[in-house]
């Protein structure tokens, strides 16, 4: 539903919170039509800020041609981390260049946004879709799929700074995203075995590999997908439907809809609103516990809801195809037992070794639910797991001098669960999603 729809927020959700008074505020960020400017360094957030502003360069690569496993690309891009002591993540991953280009935005590096963008597209050219990472042995799988956002973000700046082609790219972009969408995210036969069951698609991969299909999801090592049974680690991704992954492709249909319709292409336009309307009426069948209030990942071999309840259930209020009342059930039900000291909990179960699970929080899924909240009218509500996450985050870096993967957020001061990568400093997408958050509370 759209937001101009939304009704006001009953009183009895709003008088359950009283958010602490927002720290300091940086300086209002200028617009992407103004001369983009460094980070603010105001206190509290203000040593971290520049920090990260800083940083940037040293995560910065240039690679034009294949070397080795390595797949050459066009234009610069971000890596997720700089570790002296173990070279990991040292290439251009899909769903990561999304969340750390949320922070380039109005700053000095705001040109890599554009070269994300173009890079992705030149994937899609390359091999029909955007592979997991730029590795070779990345080609068997996808991320999370959010090149249509990746691009709507860069035609936001061209066309804020009036760049005379700023449609011509929509046009462009949209083509290789709707030639990504199909190939990939639909495919029904090998290599792109995703759509499945009831219009809906899972996360895969090209082996057939469950564990390979959770790397897919970006929630590698979870306890989703029945990741806690007994020998089973890695769960039975390809046997569930995902509410993060069809809330994505939702989002992506709707931004098909939305571009064509800007173009002038009526026909295409409908099509998309069309596949959105039949994406979300069967979610909703499928994925929303009218008992429990939430939506649930769903088990398309034993037709049934999964009982892990996991933040990929604030998805549909960042896609909004939710309702306003089932914002506000899940937000007096669920929020309170996924917001902690320290920002948003990833599931409510833990097991040892499941780094997507209870202790830990994340960037992404902090900036997808408090965004998701702020669309629905909770903006109080939003701006709380933006101030916790960030104050996490200040506290990290008091401590360690830099920003990390993930956090321990039912505990800041205690580390978080290390699953196999252990604890990875840089770090992309925390960088941008922290920068984002400090603009949206300075904002307020």
């Amino acid at each position: 539903m759209g937001v101009g729809n939304l009704m006001a927020m009953p009183a009895h959700i709003t008088a359950t919170w009283q958010a602490a008074a927002p720290p300091e505020p940086p300086a209002p960020h200028r617009g992407a039509s103004e001369e983009p400017t460094a980070a603010p360094d105001v206190s509290p957030y203000g040593p971290v800020l520049q920090y990260v502003t800083a940083f940037w360069d040293r995560l910065f690569r240039f690679h034009p041609h294949d070397e080795g496993t390595l797949i050459g690309l066009p234009r610069a891009y971000v890596v997720p981390s700089v570790d002296p002591v173990r070279p990991l993540f040292q290439e251009m991953y899909y769903w990561d260049s999304y969340f750390s280009a949320l922070g380039l935005v109005g700053t000095l590096h705001e040109w890599l946004v554009f070269d994300l963008a173009e890079n992705m597209a030149a994937l899609v050219e390359r091999f029909g879709f955007i592979p997991n990472g730029t590795r070779y042995y990345f080609t068997s799988r996808s991320q999370p799929p959010f090149f249509t956002k990746m691009y709507r973000l860069a035609h936001e700046l061209k066309a804020a700074r009036g760049d005379a082609d700023a449609d011509e790219y929509l046009r462009h972009m949209t083509r290789l995203g709707v030639r990504e969408h199909e190939t990939c995210w639909l495919g029904e036969k090998h290599p792109h075995e995703r759509r499945k069951y009831r219009g809906l698609s899972r996360y895969h991969d090209i082996n057939y590999s469950h564990f390979l299909a959770s790397c897919e999801s970006g929630w590698d090592h979870s306890t989703r997908c029945d990741g806690t049974e007994p020998g089973a680690e890695a769960g039975r991704w390809m046997d569930f439907l995902p509410v993060c992954l069809n809330s994505i492709l939702y989002a992506r249909e709707v931004d098909f809809a939305w571009a064509f319709a800007r173009l002038g292409a009526a026909t295409e336009a409908d099509y998309w609103h069309r596949a959105a309307e039949e994406r979300a009426a069967t979610m909703n069948e499928l994925m929303w516990d009218e008992g429990q209030g939430f939506f649930f990942d769903f088990d398309w071999k034993a037709e049934r809801r999964s009982p892990c309840a996991s933040l990929a259930g604030f998805y549909p209020l960042w896609a909004g195809f939710a309702t306003q009342r089932q914002a506000e059930v899940i937000v007096e039900r669920w929020l309170p037992q996924f917001l902690l000291p320290g920002g948003l909990v990833t599931a409510l179960d833990s097991h040892p070794g499941r780094q997507w699970a209870y202790p830990n929080g994340w960037a992404p899924l902090q900036w997808l639910a408090a965004t998701g909240l702020e669309r629905y009218g909770f903006k109080a509500e939003a701006n709380e797991v933006r101030r916790r996450w960030c104050d996490t985050c200040t506290y990290a870096f008091t401590k360690a001098g830099t920003l990390a993967e993930k956090y321990n957020v039912a505990d800041p001061h205690a580390e978080p669960e290390h699953g196999l990568y252990g604890l990875v400093q840089g770090f992309g997408w925390t960088n941008g999603v922290f920068v984002d958050f400090a603009r949206s509370l300075a904002s307020t």
